[in-house]
């Protein structure tokens, strides 16, 4: 499965690595990236929408 992120906040190479590993340790996460704003989560089919912006927004970015 594959869920897009518009995330808010992210504006340096250092916000892209930190996201990165954020979303990439919740379990069932697969591969994470990103472009323009946004981020492109492939994961299994027991990962939510919800709990992807949850590690969003625990990170210290928002998203929609």
């Amino acid at each position: 499965m594959q869920t897009r992120l518009r995330i808010i906040g992210m504006s340096c190479r250092k916000c892209v690595a930190a996201l990165q590993a954020s979303l990439e340790s919740v379990p069932g996460v697969v591969e994470v990236s990103f472009e323009h704003g946004d981020a492109t989560v492939d994961h299994d089919a027991g990962v939510t929408r919800e709990s992807l912006m949850e590690q969003v927004e625990a990170a210290g970015y928002d998203c929609a």
